[in-house]
């Protein structure tokens, strides 16, 4: 991220035990409240592993971060014992901070995600995150999920965070409204590159918007977008912003996020060509 004004105050939280459903809301300072919650047996994977997600609820102005935050800002992140946990990010918003696109969440967010591992004695997740209004500020913070708060009968969660789980992009399949990804190539000289995306959805597009992310070197702005043909097919342009010394995005590794506007999403990871 760039160079801007950040607190570092040592902003701890620490976990209090679980109540039925959830941990109980830790305060940071007066910028947000986080805890985790739990889901029903309902919504437990075939292997026998929780659906849990975090919960933020920001005051007016502060934002948190998607995985990617774009050129400001630091991406929310769980861990159990010093491991990165899978975070099923949502669809993030666009912000405009100090001048600069991030990309986020504001007023409140979950995000779901399974543990890597249960033990007897439940499930510990750490987690680091940052907000940003007129400044930002890191926080770190952990929860303790015990195992009686996991895979219960009921959950009043269940619904609430299947509605945020409706918001994630699908990794695999057409994202329920025959979204396809049809190619990709990059265009310009290094230094001065675009990457241009073709893709296309069985309705109509309204508003759609595709998310680029190559590396913390290399960040996209906002696409121009064409829609052609009979409105269900999109032509995406994104500027690489690659810093003092360009990357090469030819035979990068890309991963692309498609939106149709109307509440449905894709995500593929594709190799960009090397010519």
């Amino acid at each position: 991220m760039r160079s801007i004004l950040i607190v570092l105050s040592g902003l701890l939280g620490f976990a209090a035990p679980a109540q039925a459903g959830e941990t109980p809301w830790q305060a940071h300072l007066d910028m947000l409240q986080t805890r985790v919650v739990t889901t029903s047996a309902d919504m437990t994977d075939a292997d026998g592993m929780p659906l849990l997600a975090w919960e933020a609820k920001l005051a007016p102005g502060w934002k948190t971060y998607w995985r990617s935050p774009g050129e400001a800002g630091l991406p929310v992140r769980l861990s159990q014992n010093g491991t990165d946990i899978d975070i099923l990010f949502p669809v993030p918003e666009r912000f405009e901070l100090f001048g600069l696109e991030t990309y986020g969440y504001s007023h409140a967010v979950l995000l779901p995600f399974r543990p890597l591992s249960v033990s007897d004695g439940g499930v510990s997740v750490s987690a680091s995150f940052m907000v940003c209004k007129d400044i930002c500020v890191p926080f770190d913070a952990t929860y303790d999920v015990p195992a009686s708060a996991l895979g219960a009968d009921f959950s009043p969660h269940d619904i609430r965070v299947a509605t945020w789980m409706e918001k994630v992009p699908a990794r695999a399949g057409d994202g329920g409204a025959g979204l396809a990804i049809d190619s990709v190539r990059v265009t310009g000289p290094v230094g001065r590159q675009h990457v241009v995306v073709d893709a296309h959805a069985d309705a109509m597009l309204t508003a759609p918007d595709m998310l680029a992310e190559v590396n913390d070197m290399v960040h996209f702005g906002a696409p121009k977008v064409k829609i052609t043909g009979d409105g269900r097919s999109a032509r995406f342009v994104l500027a690489a912003m690659t810093g003092k010394k360009p990357l090469d995005l030819r035979g990068e590794q890309i991963r692309l996020t498609f939106i149709d506007g109307q509440g449905h999403a894709i995500e593929r990871i594709l190799d960009l060509p090397e010519k």
